[in-house]
């Protein structure tokens, strides 16, 4: 959310870097000098419709508005993302993220699927249905490297370890069912001791464990490198304010 007072100090620091009066800079937006009054104290916030206007009369950014002081160009993205976060619900961010992760799923299993439909063969045939899947599966990782690379804040989306587990697991689970399938290692454990299809079994398990742990440590890491990001940037706001 938009802490009113730190904007109110901001809009106050550019209207004296101007030499304006109050009066002055409402006539520049067509409001009151109380209305101006009442951002600068902190006691409310410009309308909407006022925030472009504020911008453009100061020559200011709208994240540097909302952030309530001069961003410089080293630190600007950082600034952005974490504007996006107060702005964005974290159960909307994490929304993306698990719609991310279903068109991931969605895509390994369209683009493995003809594999799966020819077992007898090393490599699958360029039938007109295989074509079609990997075209699918093609355009389906377009849309998610898309949608990766232009929703907000990235890290904190990818931040919730019961997701990420979840998710990891999920593609270890797929990726060894179809090796299993398309290779004749299924048929070999059929006649092998119950002792060697244990150890299989132990071996896959593990596996699926170690995948699912890495995903689970790679999570909070972000999540931890997030909120100290964000905490110290909080911090600096509130120094320039003062």
């Amino acid at each position: 959310m938009i802490d009113a007072k730190s904007t109110g100090a901001f809009i106050a620091q550019c209207r004296r870097e101007r030499h304006w009066t109050q009066k002055q800079l409402g006539e520049e937006l067509g409001v009151s000098d109380r209305a101006v009054s009442k951002w600068e104290t902190g006691r409310s916030l410009p309308d909407i419709s006022l925030i472009e206007p504020i911008c453009a009369v100061f020559e200011i950014s709208v994240s540097e508005f909302l952030a309530g002081r001069k961003i410089c160009p080293e630190e600007y993205r950082d600034e952005t993302e974490q504007l996006l976060i107060r702005t964005i619900s974290e159960n909307q961010l994490f929304g993306f993220q698990i719609v991310i992760h279903l068109l991931e799923l969605v895509t390994i299993m369209i683009c493995l699927l003809p594999f799966l439909l020819n077992k007898d063969r090393f490599l699958p045939e360029c039938t007109t249905g295989n074509i079609i899947c990997w075209i699918i599966a093609a355009v389906l990782a377009g849309i998610l490297i898309y949608l990766d690379k232009n929703l907000p804040a990235r890290k904190y989306r990818f931040s919730n370890p019961w997701i990420e587990g979840i998710a990891g697991g999920c593609q270890f689970v797929i990726i060894l069912f179809v090796n299993f399938s398309i290779s004749a290692t299924a048929n070999t454990l059929q006649n092998t001791s119950k002792a060697d299809q244990a150890f299989v079994a132990a071996l896959s398990a593990i596996g699926l464990a170690s995948v699912i742990a890495v995903r689970v440590l790679a999570s909070r890491t972000r999540r931890k490198e997030w909120v100290k990001n964000i905490s110290a940037i909080d911090k600096e706001c509130k120094f320039r304010v003062r």
